[in-house]
């Protein structure tokens, strides 16, 4: 495999099944990916991302989508939006524990 060529590993296998190698290309690729920021709305509504994954599609126990199993999802990713005074940052730390024992303990 070449250098910035992504995985040819199947989605189903888990990421723990691919070689050092290939898991070093698979980051180059992803990393190489362009996201550009288009703009943004001001410090007026800068306190906090609005949207994201419904919490409907997410297993709060696990915070596993269940759209896409096997991808844990936490903080801002999520539609959760909360008042001024720490209360995102309470919920990014708390959902980003729970979806990383969740992805810890995943079969």
């Amino acid at each position: 495999m070449r250098e910035g060529q992504p995985s040819q590993g199947s989605p189903a296998s888990g990421g723990r099944e691919l070689t050092r190698e290939r898991r070093r290309a698979l980051a180059v690729a992803i990393a190489a990916c362009p996201l550009p920021v288009t703009g943004d709305r001001g410090f007026t509504y800068a306190e906090v991302t609005a949207g994201g994954v419904p919490l409907a599609e997410v297993r709060l126990e696990t915070m596993e989508s269940r759209v896409c199993p096997g991808l844990h999802l936490c903080g801002e990713v999520c539609d959760v939006d909360g008042r001024i005074g720490g209360f995102n940052f309470q919920w990014a730390w708390a959902s980003g524990y729970v979806a990383g024992v969740g992805a810890a303990s995943r079969e």
